[in-house]
């Protein structure tokens, strides 16, 4: 399934608990096709000037040491999920998977910690509902950190939603009273007519309603999202350094970490909205 049409089914199907696990279970062993991005295209990212958390470094470089469980250890925990020291060690080991996929929902107004804590209750509620027949554990947990973190920047862009439209439907409001009010004395209105005035507040509140998660910039290009994911081994096999990272994408000599110090410091600036009207 592709990830647009599984985060469809989520918002339209899955947005209680329950839905969800109906949804699992019907689609046991379900796994997620990576989309292709070219990360060479030019992109519009956010661009703003909040505050920036130095943590976000930090915790990416303390996560990537973190090894991912072999085959064997992972039987070993299956068989005994049910304990809080295997539980533990489930959540620590997909760290690094819910701080990559959280690069998806990077949106501007969103910061990057909220993200990978959505994530990782994400993980807490499928080893709760985790059942041998959903098939991968690894994919069945990948599948509710992404469910968790769309949930959260759908509701994000909702609520934003939801107060732009009340400051429109107020304005129109205004106006009308201010005309009633005007005629009601006699004085001469704006020259613009109350109808087209109406019409323009009407015609941003149904753009206001037509945007969604998606419609939002992304903090960060395709680009240097793979430096970032490189850098601290979310991809991958190894961490890759600036110098082998700029070798494979091709880049000139200290451009790699010029990305690298932009794109971070862009990941951890906090605050902000995510619609801009």
């Amino acid at each position: 399934m592709k990830i647009k049409a599984f985060e469809k089914e989520i918002l339209e199907n899955c947005i209680d608990d329950k839905d969800f696990v109906k949804f699992l279970k019907e689609n046991s062993n379900l796994k997620l096709e990576l989309e292709t991005v070219d990360i060479r295209k030019e992109e519009k990212v956010e661009e703003n000037s909040y505050v920036v958390e130095g943590i976000v470094g930090e915790y990416l470089e303390e996560i990537s040491y973190i090894q991912p469980l072999s085959k064997e250890e992972l039987e070993t925990v299956l068989e005994t999920l049910d304990e809080e020291e295997s539980a533990h060690k489930l959540i620590e080991s997909n760290l690094r998977e819910v701080a990559n996929i959280a690069f998806d929902y990077l949106i501007a107004g969103i910061d990057y910690l909220d993200l990978i804590q959505e994530g990782n209750i994400g993980v807490i509620k499928s080893l709760e509902e985790y059942r041998p027949s959903n098939g991968d554990i690894i994919e069945y947990i990948k599948l509710w950190a992404r469910r968790e973190m769309l949930l959260f920047v759908d509701e994000k862009v909702e609520t934003e939603k939801y107060m732009y439209k009340g400051y429109f439907s107020k304005r129109k409001e205004e106006l009308i009273e201010h005309e009633i009010v005007a005629e009601l004395e006699e004085e001469d209105t704006d020259e613009i007519p109350l109808d087209e005035k109406s019409e323009i507040i009407e015609e941003k509140i149904n753009e206001v309603e037509k945007l969604d998660y998606n419609s939002v910039l992304k903090k960060i290009s395709h680009l240097e999202e793979e430096i970032l994911k490189r850098y601290y081994g979310l991809i991958g096999d190894k961490r890759e350094s600036l110098f082998e990272i700029e070798n494979a994408l091709d880049l000139k000599r200290g451009e790699g970490e010029q990305l690298f110090e932009e794109a971070l410091t862009k990941i951890s600036l906090g605050g902000g909205r995510s619609l801009k009207i």
